[in-house]
């Protein structure tokens, strides 16, 4: 036969499970400790409560950081076209409009490449794979070329880049494209 809590006999109680339970059953329940099993539990349970947290957060953050460097691509182009419309020719260098350390999200710099500047050639970003002509004249097929007056753009997140969009390393670029049209993720292009 079973016996419930007999509060004359402290040292054993016989609960209807079968569970036999020994020790100090005096004390309030808010007194006792955990067992092992139930802080694993606890301890699993924030644990991946934690890393969704963590991954919804860095997901946050990286939008917002893009959201950043696109305000910060359309504030410098509103500066360069204002210096082509006072000069009649757009600038050389974001150093002409006074630009030339200001930082993206990632804490590099701005890139800026003035296709009528010398050395262009070697960075004209194109929409399609890398031609082995690149550049005003030398094969460039214009259909896949990005922009056809100066390019602006940020390095992203794995802080590299290369002409071709459809590489890896330039997909998380900010970019500018369609001559000013589009601004946005360079995947998303």
């Amino acid at each position: 036969m079973q016996e419930f809590f007999d509060p004359r006999n402290k040292s054993i109680l016989r609960w209807p499970t079968g569970i036999i339970s020994f020790g100090c059953h005096n004390r309030k329940w808010w007194a006792r400790g955990f067992t092992l099993a139930e802080l694993i539990v606890v301890i699993t349970i924030i644990g991946i409560l934690s890393s969704i947290g963590l991954s919804v957060y860095r997901h946050f953050i990286d939008k917002a950081r893009n959201t950043r460097a696109v305000a910060e691509i359309r504030l410098l182009d509103k500066e360069i076209i204002g210096f082509l419309n006072i000069n009649d020719r757009l600038p050389d260098g974001l150093a002409e409009i006074g630009r030339e350390n200001m930082l993206d999200p990632w804490k590099s710099f701005y890139k800026y490449i003035n296709f009528d500047a010398p050395n262009a050639e070697e960075t004209w970003r194109t929409k399609g794979k890398e031609s082995k002509g690149k550049g005003k004249g030398k094969g460039l097929d214009k259909t896949t070329a990005v922009n056809s007056d100066y390019d602006l753009y940020s390095l992203g997140k794995d802080r590299m880049s290369v002409p071709a969009l459809e590489d890896e390393a330039s997909k998380d670029d900010i970019i500018r494209a369609a001559d000013g049209s589009y601004l946005g993720l360079a995947s998303a292009y």
